[in-house]
């Protein structure tokens, strides 16, 4: 028997990283640069600054303010067509800078070792998202902080990807706290929701899955197996008296409808030989 929700949930793998190539929403930084590279590299000869920002990258930049203060140096123009204006060694990123894509609309701000980005770093992208964090040989390795429209995320780093204890705060008011693998919600959490139910338990895929607890806003609380959000499987009840045994939930018309059945059996949720419990909850657990 499966659950109905309302929505599907939009999970989305917060990985970072500088490609090998770039397009309208990602962008290149040179690991090697070839041994021709100062028949490419330019200092401060056609280029005298870093262009005109994209109007989302340039209100994030003022929010946010410099990363860096009073940074000197020299430009370059980059073989990708990106501008970089900062501290230079022998032609090469040696330093803290900044740099630009005009044309992808990225802008990068950090700390090049060898013209590889070395420490900590920040990218804003075309539609206003931004990362800062630490990196190490071009590849973000440390504790990182993603923002976007709809969530901000933060945690631990490695190879790109969002690994082990992090927190993810929602704007629709959802706060979770516990574990990520490979840049996704996975493992063991707990998820304070905006409808002011606490989960506590196994998560995955951003979601309820596993087993866990809910404890709903009226205080009464399931203890059991959960399934992409949905109350599924085997558990206990716990109000004025404790029901255990089989579970399945659906929501709708802001309403979250748990059927209980004494036995494993799969009869229609409106069958007479179970029982429906109401929770009234003007948001579903996203």
């Amino acid at each position: 028997m499966g659950c109905v929700t309302n929505k599907e949930q939009d999970i989305k793998q917060f990985n970072i990283k500088l490609p090998d190539s770039y397009n309208h929403t990602t962008i290149q930084t040179e690991a090697d640069l070839p041994d021709s590279q100062d028949q490419f590299l330019q200092i401060g000869m056609q280029v005298c600054s870093l262009g005109d920002f994209l109007p989302k990258v340039y209100e994030v930049y003022n929010e946010l303010g410099e990363l860096f203060q009073n940074i000197q140096g020299q430009y370059l123009l980059m073989p990708d067509q990106s501008i970089y204006f900062g501290q230079i060694v022998n032609g090469q990123r040696q330093g803290i800078g900044k740099q630009h894509w005009p044309k992808e609309g990225n802008l990068l701000e950090g700390t090049w070792i060898d013209n590889q980005l070395n420490g900590r770093a920040r990218m804003i992208y075309p539609n206003g998202d931004y990362f800062v964090g630490n990196f190490l040989n071009n590849i973000a390795n440390g504790l990182g902080k993603f923002v976007n429209s709809k969530k901000q995320v933060s945690g631990f780093w490695l190879n790109n990807k969002l690994t082990g204890e992090g927190t993810e705060i929602r704007k629709n008011g959802t706060i979770y706290k516990g574990q990520f693998s490979e840049g996704k919600i996975q493992g063991i959490g707990q998820f304070e929701y905006a409808n002011k139910c606490i989960y506590r338990g196994n998560v995955c895929k951003g979601k309820m899955h596993g087993k866990g607890e809910l404890i709903f806003n009226d205080n009464t609380r399931y203890i059991g197996e959960f399934k992409s959000n949905c109350i599924q499987g085997r558990g206990n009840y716990e109000a004025t008296v404790s029901i255990a045994g089989w579970f399945h939930s659906k929501f709708e018309n802001q309403t979250l409808f748990i059927y209980f059945f004494h036995s494993e059996t799969p009869v229609l949720l409106d069958s007479q030989n179970c029982t429906l419990i109401e929770k009234k909850l003007e948001q579903f657990f996203d």
